[in-house]
């Protein structure tokens, strides 16, 4: 398992690349790079963030920007969330990143299957496109949204995962909960995210699995913003932690608490402790 923040933390002032030697120094191994404002990084400095991230062998992964609508009513928004996904992809490839995880989308008063279409069609696009310019190694990361206005449900993303090249399925556990009204409270809850992946695309989608957690606040339109591990929210964490180690499960969990890099250090604490009683 590999444990890091989406993002520079708070407290540190310094480049990406910078941070992310601080958070190998810290104890983690795996950083999210945020482009959710555009793309701006120069590839200097990517492939300097990349060198840092080989020598304190951290895993890269990064964040496409929030307003990627593949299922626009307009073509420009479609041609923009090409643009976006694409530019995320080409520096995602210089870093050495992974994965890019971005929100597939939103319905627009469009039934799920007439999104689905619409979602598919973009993306098959982007495929082409990648091929076209050779980008290799670099997943697109479907993740999976918090508010019940928005394409890519966990079934949604599983269902475009096993129909488009490269594309995976990005579990965010916090709207996951905050999406369904709170279901995330026991190991079953969680196993049936789990189980539900590998029926569908293989024992190697849970053995490399990417990953977001924090706890998070809802409402009936599902999630508001998240939280702090601990702090009297949900989901809570450990459950997830025994289900990971009873069934050898494997992959990356990104923080996105609003103390980044402390609690995916809580949750790497918390997981050893399980591990270790496994044992």
């Amino acid at each position: 398992m590999r444990w890091g923040p989406a993002g520079i933390p708070f407290d540190f002032k310094g480049s990406t690349a910078e941070a992310i030697g601080y958070a190998a120094d810290e104890g983690l191994d795996a950083f999210e790079c945020e482009f959710v404002k555009g793309v701006r990084m120069k590839h200097e400095l990517a492939s300097e963030a990349r060198r840092i991230a080989e020598e304190k062998r951290v895993s890269l992964s990064a964040h496409a920007p929030y307003w990627i609508n593949c299922a626009a009513m307009e073509r420009m928004k479609i041609d923009a969330a090409i643009r976006n996904i694409m530019e995320t992809a080409r520096i995602a490839q210089v870093l050495g990143a992974g994965v890019i995880v971005f929100h597939p989308g939103f319905y627009m008063g469009r039934s799920p299957e007439e999104t689905m279409r619409l979602v598919k069609k973009t993306l098959e696009d982007v495929v082409d496109r990648m091929k076209q310019e050779e980008i290799k190694g670099v997943w697109l990361g479907l993740e999976t949204t918090g508010k019940k206005t928005q394409f890519g449900t966990l079934s949604e993303n599983i269902e475009l995962s096993a129909s488009l090249e490269v594309t995976k399925p990005v579990v965010d556990f916090a709207h996951v909960h905050a999406r369904e009204g709170g279901t995330l409270k026991k190991k079953a809850d969680y196993l049936r995210i789990f189980t539900e992946i590998e029926n569908k695309l293989g024992k190697d989608a849970v053995r490399h699995f990417h990953s977001h957690f924090s706890e998070v606040a809802w409402n009936e339109r599902g999630e508001r913003h998240h939280m702090i591990l601990g702090e009297e929210y949900s989901p809570p964490f450990k459950p997830l932690a025994e289900v990971i180690v009873e069934n050898g499960f494997d992959g990356t969990i990104i923080s996105e608490s609003p103390l980044l890099d402390v609690d995916a250090l809580k949750m790497k604490r918390i997981y050893d402790e399980v591990a270790s009683n496994k044992v």
